[in-house]
Formats: structure tokens, sequence, C-alpha cells
């Protein structure tokens, strides 16, 4: 096939030609802040979010000072936004560059009057999307809900356990 480029995300352009004439796929690349491979990743992600997840509002951003696409979007309606970055799983992060990650929450265009959560999603070679919160800290988790657990075992012990 002449004149044909690869996407060195895990898809080459060949075998997924829908992908590069896709009109998202396009906005991503005119941001010229990622290379190719974080380009597929978010496409992918922005796909996953918006097709298998009904995520609504999804904002398409970037930071040139990363060189990253991410997006801003809501899981329901009413919920907080979001940020998503999506990276590659051929991408390794510092804990200085998680650290970078957290502030695209401040500085995205929804609310800024409160913090919204940060999820890593990583893109595994064959699309395979795992997402991951990222916190600046500890975060308590949420107690189980005790209706349900009242039967359980194991959370009884676990408890037991705790307030020793």
């Amino acid at each position: 096939m002449a004149g044909s480029a690869v996407l060195t995300g895990g898809a080459r352009e060949e075998e997924e030609p829908w992908i590069v004439e896709h009109p998202k796929f396009k906005e991503m690349m005119k941001l010229d802040v990622a290379d190719s491979t974080q380009v597929y990743a978010a496409f992918l992600v922005y796909m996953d979010l918006l097709e298998v997840r009904n995520w609504t509002s999804v904002q398409i951003l970037g930071s040139s000072e990363l060189h990253v696409i991410y997006l801003c979007g809501k899981e329901k309606d009413d919920n907080m936004p979001q940020v998503i970055i999506p990276t590659p799983v051929t991408m390794s992060c510092s804990h200085e560059r998680i650290q970078q990650f957290l502030k695209l929450n401040q500085t995205s265009e929804e609310d800024q009057s409160s913090a919204c959560s940060v999820l890593l999603a990583i893109v595994e070679t064959d699309s395979t999307i795992v997402y991951y919160k990222l916190t600046d800290g500890f975060v308590i988790p949420d107690p189980p809900d005790f209706a349900e657990d009242v039967d359980n075992k194991r959370w009884k012990k676990k408890k037991l356990r705790l307030l020793r």
C-alpha cells in the first residue's frame, strides 16, 4: 500500500483506515501537542468513554507543556467533571509526571472551584483500557454499605480487626 503511515499505538493505518479519517482523530492531530502514539491512545479512550461507558460532555483538550492530549467529561450528567489522561502502555510515568497530571484538573475549563478527580487511562497495544484514579495523597475509602455486608463473614472479621 503506497504512502501509508504507521501509527505506533498498536494499529497501523492500513488496518484501521477509519480511525485516521474520523473527525475527532483529526481534531486531536490538529492540536499538535502529542505524538501519534498518544493521539491514538486518546482517540481509543475518547471512543470508549462515549460509546461504551456513555459519558457526557467529553471535551478534547491538550497540554503543549506536557505534550499530552487529555479529556474532560462527566460519567453522568449530575456528576462532577473528571480529567482523563490517555496513556499508551509503552509510556513510562515518573512521580513528577503524575504530579503534573494532577495539576491538569485545576487548569481544566470546567468548574475550577472544586477539585475534580483525575483518571489515568492506560491503553494496551490490543486496545484494552485500564482506568486508575489518581489522587494527591492518601484517600480514605468510603465505608461499605452495612445493609449489604452484615452477613459477610470477612467483613465482620475485618471490622473486629479494625476495632482493636
